[in-house]
Parts: C-alpha cells; sequence; structure tokens
C-alpha cells in the first residue's frame, strides 16, 4: 500500500496558496483529501488527514492549459521538484497525450514528502472518462488531465481565508457517484489486490457522508440542498437521469462494502477507526437520501 502521510489541512492549504500567483488564485480550486480534511477540520481528528498528493483543480476549462503553464512554470523555477511514476519522463512534440505524465510537484527542501497534482475542470461536452490536454513546461511537456464529473466537484467551491477555493464534501461525493453510474473496473496497482477502482471512489462517497453526520444533524438538508442546486446549475434537462445515475453509482458498491470499507480506512477515515456496521449504516442512510432528491 501506499506510504500516507498524516498532513494538517490548514498548514498545507495556506503553503500552496502562498506559492499560487494572486492573479491565478481564482482559477484553482482545491479538491480530495486536504479538501475533505478542511471542511471537517471540527470533527474529532479531522483537522489532519492521511494523504501525499494535494489535487489542485485548474478552472474554467477554456483556460485550464493557460494557468496550468504559467503556475507550473512559476513553481518549477521557484524549486519545486517533478515527481513521476511508472518511468515516465516530460514528454515532446511526437509523444503521444496518453503517454504523457501529469505533472506533480514537490515544494522545495520538503521532508514531508507531499506533492501537488494539476488537474483540469473537463471541456464541455466531455464524454470519456478521462481526457488529456498538453502544455508546455521549461521542462517539456506535460499532460493535464480531466474527469467528466469534477465541474460537479467544484460546483459552489467555498472561499478559505487564504484566498484558494475548496470543493464541498457534497458535491464531491455527488461526483464520484456519477462517475461509476457505469463503475470504473481498472484496477488500482498501488493498493493490496488491486481493487477497481469504484471501490475506492464510490467509498469514498460514503465516507465523506459518515462524516458529514458526524459534524451535523443537519446534514441531511445540507446535501439534499447542494445537490439539487449543483444539478439543476450543471443538467438542467437532465436532473432525473442525473439523480438515477448516482443511485447507481452508490448501488455499484453493496457487494463490496467490506473491501470498500477497508480502503476507507487508510484515506480519510484513517483517524477515526470507524467500524464496518457503522460504515453500512451510512451507506444504507446515504441511499435513502438518495431517494428523497
Amino acid at each position: 500500500m501506499s506510504q500516507y502521510l498524516e498532513l494538517d489541512a490548514a498548514s498545507l492549504l495556506k503553503r500552496v496558496a502562498e506559492q499560487v500567483p494572486p492573479a491565478l488564485r481564482a482559477n484553482v480550486v482545491v479538491i480530495g483529501s486536504i479538501a475533505t480534511a478542511w471542511a471537517f477540520r471540527d470533527v474529532s481528528g479531522t483537522h489532519s488527514v492521511a494523504t501525499k498528493d494535494i489535487d489542485l483543480l485548474l478552472r474554467p476549462a477554456i483556460d485550464a492549459v493557460a494557468t496550468a503553464e504559467t503556475l507550473g512554470q512559476e513553481l518549477l523555477e521557484d524549486g519545486w521538484a517533478p515527481q513521476f511514476t511508472h518511468g515516465r519522463e516530460p514528454g515532446n512534440a511526437n509523444t503521444p497525450d496518453d503517454d504523457l505524465p501529469a505533472l506533480r510537484l514537490s515544494p522545495p527542501e520538503s521532508k514531508d514528502g507531499w506533492f501537488v497534482e494539476l488537474l483540469a475542470e473537463p471541456p464541455h461536452g466531455q464524454a470519456t472518462r478521462k481526457h488529456w490536454r498538453r502544455f508546455q513546461t521549461g521542462l517539456g511537456v506535460f499532460g493535464l488531465p480531466s474527469f467528466r464529473y469534477m465541474r460537479v466537484a467544484v460546483h459552489g467551491a467555498e472561499e478559505t481565508e487564504f484566498g484558494l477555493r475548496v470543493a464541498t464534501p457534497a458535491r464531491m461525493a455527488l461526483a464520484h457517484l456519477l462517475e461509476h453510474a457505469d463503475p470504473d473496473r481498472t484496477p488500482i496497482s498501488n493498493l493490496p489486490g488491486g481493487p477497481p477502482r469504484f471501490t475506492k471512489d464510490v467509498g469514498r462517497a460514503t465516507s465523506l457522508w459518515w462524516l458529514a453526520r458526524e459534524q451535523s444533524a443537519m446534514a441531511g438538508e445540507v446535501w439534499k440542498r447542494e445537490w439539487s442546486e449543483t444539478l439543476t446549475a450543471l443538467y438542467p434537462d437532465e436532473s432525473a437521469e442525473m439523480k438515477a445515475a448516482a443511485r447507481s453509482g452508490l448501488a455499484s458498491i453493496a457487494d463490496y462494502l467490506r473491501d470498500a470499507h477497508a480502503i476507507a480506512l487508510n484515506g480519510v477515515l484513517a483517524p477515526h477507526g470507524t467500524t464496518l456496521d457503522a460504515w453500512r449504516r451510512a451507506y444504507a442512510t446515504l441511499l435513502h437520501l438518495i431517494d428523497q432528491l
């Protein structure tokens, strides 16, 4: 399994914000584990989170490549070090899109081992699960990935005191559910047994809901409001289809709850030690919440 790190969300958000030029901060939304830790920082044990990557989603889609080029080059010039996986190196004009590495950068003189990764809001009409766009840096060509429902995750992102916006748990969960209405069965190579991708992502949605209920008795009303507003804004003519897709996505792990729970305990739920029975109850109430939309 990957070596996770206990990182403080507020400290990381502050440090990343300081490195993003003020003119670009409106184009950056923090998603993933750090966004989760920030949202639930008042829940015991959640101000820090077990992770090693900080996902920065660049938006709007039309400006994402230009933002990636400017931000990536600035971080490189400030001494941030690129991180590569699977033996990949920066590409050139002849490198196919699918062979380009994503840009992952670790801060200079960091002993914590964390890094930022640049992602993009999906272009309008993206139907494929993952889409790559090329962008140039002084090191060579990199790929900027976008996932088809990330627009859902960053809709209504909230401002922070650090000048960066952070995605809300309800919308990140909804993006995961929509993505896996057609479950992605690609094995996760860095997890024991190579579980299919959907078990981790849909399990993450359930974990976010578990945390939301720990945080507030009004979580259900908040989630329903955010989901309804997001679907109305982004899919005004497809709200019923999106609701059905979200339910299908959640149902995809019905036979994998034990596996999904085990993965969650090594990630977003690492500080909590949540029991499988409690997590199953959260799963059941999340199904019920979707039915109330």
